[in-house]
């Protein structure tokens, strides 16, 4: 048992806001004569600890110049003295110093003992000695690549053996870091059976987590790491039981939604979220009988049920601000998996009922959702856009899901495809287009308008930062006097409801509104008031903040003209594609893996033969109506391109 002292010296990181309160504990022996001779392990690992604050320059804010030359001075000292108590280290003394060692420099030991190849004096018994008696040790060891490679066989043994293995191997080769954590490092010789079977030997155990097991069903296999479909299925099997377990004994936050269609409404819709977190949708039946144009009752998606926002991007894929703190940091993710969080899944709810539902009213007009894709596809592009007059869409005619999905897979594919032969070459060439069977890719369909959508140029750090301290729930400038009882979000928020002086700030808060300053973002008026400089291209900025795209062609001319200087000064980049980023991954989710491991890859099972059994109805319910939802997706994204592009033309024409 490691003994605690809360009165020594711990280095945390350059970040850490208690480096002043560290300091202050260290600044007694700063400035005291060194010793001649260390007997005890801990006073050295505290003055390795303090060097660390001296070389990454940080320093108290009373210390003068003077000072700070002569503590850098003395931690060179301290390196001298460090190295020649660690070189006396041996077989014979490394348990007792060990033992002796503090539990807040334990970390410290084994980095001195990795960078100064300590381990070399020290036999792999006691290591492994010290390791099995230990054994939460091994997270702090496999940061150090040196140390896992001079004791690779017992590292390896240790690891086939211990219950949390498999979460580590997760954690390295499949789990997102939001963190920053340091680099974790794995003995070579353990194999890729070896990983497999650690993984198999944990789902089998009676210690398990339920992040890791949806891990494991969904792990993209890689060159180092791999899991076979056997193991995928075990993961699966036991993630339904124990998520079944978790319900029946938790009751948990429910929520849900409602879809109806009434006659005599007093409003083509409405809606409202009841006590128990139901969220009711009301649509008029009436609106939908008076107005049963194919067209009208195809653009319902758009004004009814609000699939595409005013700028016509598809709203319902998954966007990181939607997404609140416990979704985005809490729990145990997938870097390959396609993040959804509560609002993500409460729009798919609602989504799916309205598509279910509104079919179900249609039916009862005698009008399928197929018909009015077939009529828009085949007829209403062409008279509002001269669009290709060949272009074809076949009615699904089977009676079952299971088939019907079948039938309607090829279709989808069919219609991109016929879109992007329409683009590229102003025609559709079915003789070409059946040259190729494979599938096109969601990110190949180009657009027929140039620099369609706009992107923040992440790899641009000074605008990505102006855009944090705008936008981010997570700075402070939002919080200032008066106004800190009031709860603004974020910076943006603030300024737009109130006004607000520079001089309310603290100082450590100015740094970042000069920050947005020299950046010409905001200014200060003659009354200290603080006003936004440049408020088109903020505004440019909240759009991207919020959807992680902007549509170009739908901003007003002033705001265009500021996106093209954004672009200029390489803050926005520019592409043409019929889908946004953003609607690529949505569309990639549900279609295929080739994105994220946790993709439902309809489009893959249905072709290959790997479906659900054709009995199970439900399962082949949602998968028809998703492809149906999908569809029309495309069709509205379709029609904007096409309706962008005409718009233009005629421009062009009132131009010359």
């Amino acid at each position: 048992m490691h003994n605690h002292d809360l009165n020594r010296v711990n280095f945390f990181s350059k970040e850490d806001m208690a480096v002043g309160y560290q300091l202050s504990k260290g600044e007694h022996i700063l400035r005291q004569e060194t010793l001649s001779n260390y007997t005890d392990i801990n006073d050295i690992l505290e003055l390795y600890n303090i060097k660390k604050y001296i070389d990454n320059d940080l320093y108290l804010r009373d210390w003068l110049q003077e000072d700070i030359e002569d503590f850098k001075n003395k931690v060179i000292e301290y390196e001298k003295i460090i190295g020649q108590f660690m070189s006396k280290i041996d077989d014979n003394n490394i348990m007792n110093f060990y033992e002796k060692t503090l539990h807040d420099y334990i970390s410290s030991f084994w980095e001195i003992v990795n960078n100064q190849k300590v381990f070399k004096q020290i036999s792999k018994s006691n290591f492994s000695s010290i390791l099995s008696n230990e054994s939460h040790l091994i997270h702090v060891i496999l940061k150090h690549k040196a140390l896992v490679k001079h004791y690779d066989a017992e590292i390896k043994s240790f690891l086939l053996t211990y219950s949390q293995s498999a979460e580590i191997l997760l954690s390295i080769y499949e789990v997102q870091d939001n963190f920053g954590r340091v680099q974790m490092f794995i003995p070579k010789s353990l194999t890729i059976e070896d990983k497999e079977n650690i993984v198999s030997t944990y789902l089998d155990s009676n210690n398990v987590n339920l992040n890791y097991i949806g891990l494991i069903q969904n792990v993209r296999n890689g060159t180092n790491f791999r899991i076979s479909d056997k193991t995928r299925l075990k993961a699966k099997r036991l993630y339904k039981s124990e998520t079944e377990k978790v319900f029946t004994e938790n009751s948990g936050m429910k929520y849900g939604v409602s879809i109806s269609f009434p006659e005599n409404a007093s409003k083509i819709k409405d809606g409202f979220i009841d006590e128990n977190h139901i969220v009711h949708y009301t649509y008029s039946l009436d609106f939908i009988k008076q107005n049963n144009d194919p067209y009208i009752l195809f653009q319902n998606f758009k004004y009814l049920f609000e699939y595409i926002d005013n700028q016509n991007r598809i709203s319902l894929v998954s966007k990181k601000n939607q997404m609140g703190v416990f979704d985005r940091f809490i729990g145990v993710h997938s870097q390959n998996e396609y993040r959804g969080g509560i609002a993500f899944s409460l729009s798919e709810q609602t989504s799916h009922i309205q598509i279910f539902s509104y079919s179900k009213i249609l039916s009862k007009l005698d009008i399928s959702l197929e018909n009015i894709l077939h009529f828009v596809f085949t007829n209403v592009f062409q008279e509002k856009y001269v669009f290709a007059d060949n272009a074809r869409f076949s009615i699904p005619t089977a009676t079952s899901y299971f088939e019907k999905v079948r039938l309607l897979a090829p279709e989808f594919e069919s219609a991109l495809k016929q879109f992007k032969l329409f683009v590229e070459d102003g025609n559709i060439d079915f003789e070409l287009l059946q040259m190729s069977s494979a599938p096109t890719a969601i990110r190949d369909i180009p657009s027929l308008n140039d620099k369609k959508y706009i992107y923040l140029n992440e790899k641009n750090e000074v605008m990505v930062s102006c855009s944090n301290l705008f936008f981010s729930d997570q700075t402070l400038l939002a919080y200032v006097e008066p106004y800190r009882e009031e709860k603004y979000h974020t910076f943006f928020d603030l300024l737009t409801n109130k006004r607000v002086k520079f001089s309310n700030y603290e100082d450590h808060q100015k740094a970042q509104l000069t920050y947005l300053i020299d950046n010409g973002y905001i200014s200060i008026d003659n009354n200290d008031f603080i006003q936004i400089a440049n408020p088109a291209r903020v505004l440019i900025l909240k759009d991207l903040n919020d959807n992680e795209v902007g549509s170009y062609y739908h901003y007003p001319t002033d705001i265009q003209q500021e996106a093209q200087k954004m672009g200029v000064e390489n803050i926005i980049n520019f592409e043409s594609t019929l889908f946004s980023k953003p609607e690529q991954a949505y569309f990639n989710y549900f279609l295929n893996k080739s994105e994220f491991t946790n993709g439902l890859d309809l489009r893959n099972s249905y072709l290959h033969g790997t479906q659900a059994h054709p009995d199970e109805l439900e399962k082949h319910e949602y998968a028809y109506f998703t492809y149906l939802k999908l569809l029309f997706l495309a069709m509205l994204k379709i029609d904007d391109d096409l309706m962008i592009a005409h718009v233009i033309k005629i421009e062009n024409k009132v131009g010359k």
